[in-house]
């Protein structure tokens, strides 16, 4: 997967490497060398050198991969020409490359779980100062009753730190179960092999095989999607607040306009914007590749590879937007009570309730 112009918007440069074509293709070598360990053992050192010595040339094999409909079936051909010792025992490639697909997903997903908790942060810190700041609300697009701007954050935090937990709750399993899913090749050692590859790699023991059910793929992808979902809710807040007619919020550095000089955008705000409204088309691709039939899907299951990486990538970027928008955001008191015309009920109470809810369970 290659990140454009645009990705380079995400902030401070960063790229998810865990996400790339280059790194899935390296994690299926990263299986076949744990499968050694678990299935083979006796040639597991063996399997290793082979593997260390094999040259990885992405260009190459992505061109190769499109003959047999997947990467892993050249990469083994290569793997066995120099020694078939203990490589790809009783798997098949949809094992493969489904835990390589798994070992992505597990570090990209953290690294969002990491950009949520830092924006959840700076959002407590906003709804602590901003607990009893008053605000008008709005509701429909029109002006409703006076609230706080820190019952409002604290919406904004409860939804992130719900996103952040339940991304951190994911299980992301190891994938092992032969030709037909049935483990035939290893009877009756199927299950023990697949326990032992699960700990080799770090991923989660199904103790099933999940060849033609994609649910812990729509799990991820559902997952991604809600936060993604959450931060572009808050970006449009942001957009919302810092129109010249409004005034009542400005990022820390606003972008310009090439045209008109006098502007102050909320490009951070506008970015995360851009980014998450990618995410729900390419949830609906991977709940559309529910449609796995029979014991291996013909095209569904070929569609999630890169659909859930960039899913997992325009989230982080999303969301790492989200945090430079909301770090160091500009709050206009004054302006905000300027338009206040009353009492604001249990505003305070809700954004205080806001920090219970996101301290419990965090340290």
């Amino acid at each position: 997967m290659t990140r454009s112009l645009y990705s380079d918007l995400a902030g401070s440069g960063e790229h998810l490497s865990s996400l790339s074509d280059e790194t899935f293709l390296k994690n299926l070598l990263v299986v076949e060398a744990a499968l050694a360990v678990a299935a083979a053992p006796e040639h597991a050192a063996m399997a290793k050198a082979t593997i260390d010595t094999y040259q990885l040339d992405v260009e190459e094999l992505s061109r190769r991969a499109a003959e047999g409909g997947n990467p892993l079936i050249p990469l083994v051909t290569d793997l066995k020409a120099i020694n078939p010792a203990g490589i790809h025992i009783g798997a098949t490639s949809q094992d493969i490359i489904d835990s390589a697909l798994m070992l992505c997903m597990k570090e990209g997903v953290g690294e969002v779980v990491d950009k949520l908790k830092k924006l959840a942060r700076d959002l407590a810190e906003l709804t602590a100062e901003h607990k009893a700041t008053p605000i008008m609300g709005r509701t429909l697009g029109q002006i409703a009753t006076p609230t706080t701007f820190g019952a409002l954050t604290g919406g904004w935090l409860v939804a992130v730190d719900n996103a952040a937990r339940a991304l951190e709750a994911l299980e992301f399993p190891v994938s092992y179960g032969g030709a037909s899913g049935n483990m035939t090749a290893v009877h009756p050692r199927g299950f023990e092999i697949q326990a032992k590859l699960a700990e080799e790699l770090g991923l989660f023991d199904p103790q099933w095989v999940w060849h033609s059910d994609r649910t812990p793929i729509t799990a991820i992808a559902s997952a991604l999607a809600t936060a993604a979902g959450v931060v572009r809710k808050i970006a449009g807040d942001v957009v919302f607040y810092s129109q010249t007619e409004v005034g009542e919020l400005r990022e820390k550095s606003p972008g310009g306009s090439s045209a008109m000089p006098h502007k102050a955008n909320p490009a951070a705000a506008i970015a995360c914007d851009g980014y998450a409204r990618r995410a729900p088309g390419l949830l609906a691709t991977l709940f559309d590749a529910l449609d796995c039939r029979l014991q291996r899907g013909t095209g569904s299951w070929h569609a999630e590879w890169a659909t859930l990486r960039e899913l997992a990538a325009v989230t982080h970027s999303a969301v790492s937007r989200a945090a430079t928008s909301i770090d160091g955001i500009t709050v206009n008191v004054d302006v905000m009570a300027s338009r206040v015309n009353g009492p604001t009920g249990h505003a305070e109470d809700l954004a205080e309730r806001a920090l219970e809810i996101y301290g419990k369970g965090r340290s």
